[in-house]
């Protein structure tokens, strides 16, 4: 399947007919808009029109948007204490949604200075008596942390600061510097200094100090605040005070404990005027966040005297609609146009169209990249691998369980609000239920829990497919599975292996058929062969040798793949290229062996458990009484370590095999992803 076909909109409307059409177009969300700034820069453009600028009312717009921030940041202020707990993230409620039927920007700006008038005038007072509340506790907190360090003095810090005649300042002092500064300041004012020290005072766990009142004549306060400077003196910051320190202790922390009363009932105030208005507020801020977008909309267009120029990206399946909407809006004052694509494939829009079962797995394709306009859509072919490798690596029908039930909380419940979270949820879930009818196929139930806690080896029994550590009923040396090359395929490791090569070959061949394809359609059949074709018939080759017993046709297969290595290194670089170019088969060969990474991580995955099982039932036998909850202990944290370490390994190395060794056969993405010009509505309805 490749990506949705684009064709280009271009439509002329009359300067009137603009707001209407960009409203339509916006809330319909089938266009991208195509930025014509660059465009209008070409002179033969430049002299039909220019470059239009944003819409007006954008100002009003911004200047709003900034009052209702504001008051979105007080009400989540306020609102600090309640926690929507685990209960809320993991089922978050979808917000109500608000309907609003607005024609114009006027009307909006209207309503939403109406709403704020409200609002403000219930919040404003509060909030400004919050402000001045918090201003004035720092201001105290301030204070309280330097007067007492002065506690032991018996002085009126009224004096404090430049008198008449005087400069009396207050201070800390290392007790090492305290000397070398009184002798300082003796021989800089001439004696007309007088020092006065108080005990000493531990300002860190590391650090003592002396509280000191320095006082001298007014007009030495310039040489004395040198010396203080270079002794490291550490000015309190004291001012507009009257009364002791211990006085003005006392009055600041009955002062802030009235503040703290004070500022409770507003906070209280305020939190219920929260829960009146946020809602609405929300409501204002998302309407105002779609009125941006539109009037920014307008600098994308190109402008004459009277019209604009709109050009648009839209799927073919939709250009009929998107016809009918600028007619409609414009009341039939505008000419529209449609043509093919006329920009390089790297600049068309890429949206990708798959069924509703698929679509989730979109996102595995854009993690590595979007693919180019022209090239094929993968998203169908990575579905089907991913959730086969993805449970043969994991393996455990347990596990297998827990990760369908995490899926199921992320798909229904959490992605009511997030698509990231659904698409994610939507992935793991069947994961999942692949990892379970994977573990069920080999036994693992916890790795070997059943055998090691119940007593019942579920591989003599018969329902276990294949065992991963060993024999099983059905697969073992009494009964291999098969026999290649002389070798028998007798137990569960070499049945998982065999199966893993094979698997992917077949992915491979999958992608070069895929690649070969593209190739021919590109009209290259000489790159199709190189590149392609001639890996298909080293596969094709491999299994006629497997089915005929004949070593030659994959020996014959392998001579004149090297050939054709070296030949086309020949053509691309000369001699070295064509020796280097010999090496292509063991990257081919690399590729194949690589797969031999889910029976890897399928061993790890029962190996790990199986090491859990073993030491709890260790640990449950070797400690007495309460050995049975240290071993439950044990299961639960093994187990738990085990699953989110090779449910996220899975994962990765499920994604690899996709973008490594599948998607180098015929792949190579880096397309622009279509991105819609459409109103985002959580809050409101149109």
């Amino acid at each position: 399947m490749r990506p949705a076909r684009m064709n280009k909109i271009r439509a002329v409307i009359l300067d009137e007919k603009v707001d209407p059409v960009i409203r339509q177009l916006h809330e319909s969300g089938l266009v991208e808009l195509y930025d014509l700034s660059a465009k209008l820069e070409d002179p033969e453009w430049n002299a039909l029109m220019t470059p239009a600028p944003s819409a007006e009312y954008g100002r009003n717009v911004a200047s709003l948007t900034i009052k209702v921030s504001r008051l979105l940041d007080l009400f989540s202020s306020v609102s600090e204490g309640e926690k929507a707990g685990l209960s809320g993230v993991l089922n978050p409620k979808v917000p109500a949604k608000k309907k609003l039927s607005f024609s114009s920007s006027e009307e909006i700006i209207s309503n939403v200075e109406n709403v704020l008038e409200s609002v403000e005038g219930e919040v404003s007072e509060p909030a400004k008596k919050l402000a001045e509340l918090e201003n004035r506790k720092t201001i105290l907190e301030t204070l309280k942390d330097s007067v007492k360090y002065l506690s032991g003095f018996d002085l009126d810090l009224k004096f404090l600061g430049e008198g008449s005649y005087t400069y009396v300042v207050s201070g800390l002092v290392s007790q090492e510097d305290i000397s070398e500064l009184e002798s300082s300041l003796e021989e800089a004012t001439e004696g007309y200094v007088e020092i006065v020290k108080g005990n000493p005072v531990n300002k860190s766990e590391k650090e003592q100090k002396i509280p000191v009142i320095v006082a001298t004549l007014k007009q030495c306060a310039d040489v004395v605040g040198a010396e203080l400077r270079k002794s490291g003196f550490e000015r309190l910051d004291i001012a507009n005070v009257e009364g002791t320190p211990s006085e003005i202790f006392n009055d600041t922390e009955k002062e802030l404990l009235s503040i703290e009363t004070e500022t409770k009932a507003i906070l209280e105030n305020l939190n219920a005027l929260s829960k009146k208005w946020t809602d609405e507020v929300l409501v204002l801020h998302e309407v105002l966040e779609i009125e941006k977008e539109r009037a920014e909309a307008y600098s994308m267009t190109g402008k004459t005297d009277r019209t604009h120029l709109i050009e648009a990206w839209t799927p073919k399946k939709h250009v009929k609609k998107v016809q009918e909407i600028i007619e409609s809006a414009s009341e039939g004052y505008a000419v529209v146009e449609v043509s093919e694509p006329d920009e390089p494939v790297e600049k068309i829009p890429v949206m990708l169209d798959n069924a509703k079962s698929v679509k989730p797995f979109e996102m595995l394709t854009e993690m590595y990249a979007p693919p180019k306009y022209n090239e094929i859509d993968p998203t169908m072919m990575i579905m089907p691998g991913f959730l086969i490798f993805y449970g043969i690596m994991l393996t455990d029908a347990v596990y297998g369980l827990l990760l369908t039930l995490a899926g199921l909380v992320l798909w229904k419940r959490m992605g009511k609000v997030s698509s990231g979270a659904y698409n994610l949820g939507y992935i793991l879930t069947l994961s999942g239920l692949s990892t379970v009818f994977f573990g069920i196929l080999t036994g693992g139930y916890l790795g070997d829990f059943m055998y090691q806690f119940l007593g019942m080896d579920i591989y003599t029994t018969g329902f276990a497919l294949v065992n991963p550590l060993g024999e099983s009923t059905y697969i073992s040396a009494a009964k291999p599975l098969l026999s290649l090359g002389g070798i028998d395929v007798n137990n569960g490791p070499m049945a998982i292996l065999l199966f893993s090569i094979v698997a992917g070959i077949i992915h491979l061949f999958i992608g070069l058929t895929v690649g070969l394809k593209e190739s021919l359609a590109n009209g290259s059949v000489l790159d199709a062969f190189l590149n392609q074709g001639m890996w298909i018939l080293l596969i094709l080759a491999i299994v006629a040798t497997v089915v005929t017993g004949n070593m030659m046709i994959a020996g014959g297969a392998v001579i004149a793949v090297i050939v054709l290595c070296m030949i086309k290194g020949f053509m691309n670089g000369g001699i070295l290229d064509a020796l280097l170019g010999a090496m292509d088969i063991t990257g081919f060969l690399g590729n194949v062996l690589s797969y031999a990474r889910l029976l890897a991580l399928c061993l790890a995955t029962g190996g790990l458990a199986m090491a859990v099982n073993i030491m709890a039932k260790l640990l449950g036998d070797a400690v007495p009484v309460i050995g049975i909850l240290i071993a439950v202990v044990m299961l639960v944290f093994g187990h738990s370590f085990n699953f989110v370490m090779n449910g996220l390994g899975s994962f990765i190395h499920s994604l690899r095999l996709h973008y490594v060794e599948f998607f180098g056969q015929y792949y190579e993405g880096g397309g622009k992803k279509f991105s819609p010009f459409k109103a985002k509505r959580e809050y409101t309805s149109n």
